[in-house]
């Protein structure tokens, strides 16, 4: 199936429920050292602009926006990356050893940085610098678990749910955050970065207007989706949750899990299924065969798909490929 394409009672296979797929969080390490040590021995390259390290694609596509071609912003990861199935390679080292600001998401989304960081021996980036950008501070945080919390649960998120960039009124805040840290180590260029902020703010403005009009008429609606990625976004767009296929994160749903799902599905006539484009479908076209619903594959970050790269058409892509499937 290919992303934003979506198909009603896809046949799975009868081991379905049974089926375990590979743990989530392994971090693998190559053969780092030696690479690290021939770098070492290189000559420094003469950097023409100050170089801004992203962990996920969401933030490299706002921090795009904001920077302007003032600095050159990469991603730590590559796009279409699940960031909870992450290898460490050499590459990754020497970009955050070479880089003046990082990125990160704030809520442990990508807590994979840390030991990238500590190998790059690049003091700058550790957590508490001034180079370093938390870009959830000050988010209005969804889902944040109560109770004990151990590997039992899956990969919760103990600060709570990190894809608040789904929900673009969650930029201003998002964008002030990353313009502070651009404006920390590029303090001479303070004013061109507010002036893109604002710039950048604007556009987001008027493109929501859009994004909800389009909406509009399925508010109220109930998604399923496989992971637990879109409460932001349902917030911003008045969606409603209608259950995650997932009943821990990272770990196949159980029968007993599915089959209430199911149940609930056909109670409540949910008939969109939001699949994030990096994991298996099988477990969503299971779902799918025994309710009727569409599965829709999604990108649940810029770049996870062809064409969508940057934030707008990213949103584009979403909004306008759920309007297609919504009754």
């Amino acid at each position: 199936m290919l992303p934003g394409e979506f198909r009603r009672r896809g046949p799975p296979d009868g081991a379905l429920l049974t089926r375990r797929l590979t743990v989530i969080r392994r971090f693998r390490w190559a053969a780092i050292p030696v690479l690290l040590c021939a770098s070492a021995l290189a000559p420094a390259a003469a950097q023409a602009k100050p170089r801004v390290v992203a962990t996920l694609a969401d933030l490299w596509a706002v921090t795009e926006q904001l920077v302007d071609g003032q600095a050159d912003v990469e991603l730590a990861t590559h796009f279409g990356q699940n960031p909870h199935d992450f290898e460490i390679r050499p590459s990754q080292i020497l970009l955050v050893k070479r880089a003046d600001l990082l990125i990160r998401n704030g809520l442990e989304e990508d807590a994979w940085i840390d030991p990238i960081v500590e190998s790059s021996g690049n003091p700058k980036l550790l957590r508490g610098s001034p180079n370093v950008v938390e870009a959830a501070q000050g988010v209005q945080v969804l889902k944040i678990p109560h109770g004990p919390i151990d590997r039992s649960l899956g990969d919760v998120h103990p600060l709570g749910n990190p894809h608040f960039v789904a929900d673009p009124r969650n930029l201003p805040i998002v964008s002030a955050n990353i313009v502070a840290g651009l404006s920390r180590v590029m303090p001479e260029l303070a004013p061109k970065f507010e002036a893109n902020r604002t710039a950048f703010l604007a556009k987001v403005g008027a493109a929501y207007a859009g994004w909800r009009q389009t909406l509009a008429p399925h508010r109220g609606f109930g998604l399923v989706s496989y992971h637990d990625s879109w409460p932001y976004f349902e917030q911003a767009f008045d969606l409603a949750e209608c259950g995650i296929e997932e009943d821990r994160p990272g770990i196949p749903p159980s029968p007993q899990h599915l089959a209430l799902l199911i149940r609930t599905m056909k109670e409540k006539r949910c008939t969109v299924i939001l699949h994030e484009s990096w994991y298996p479908t099988d477990v969503s076209a299971f779902v799918a065969r025994e309710t009727g619903a569409t599965v829709l594959i999604v990108p649940q970050t810029p770049g996870a798909v062809p064409g969508a790269k940057d934030y707008f058409k990213w949103m584009d892509f979403l909004v306008d490929s759920l309007a297609r499937a919504l009754p």
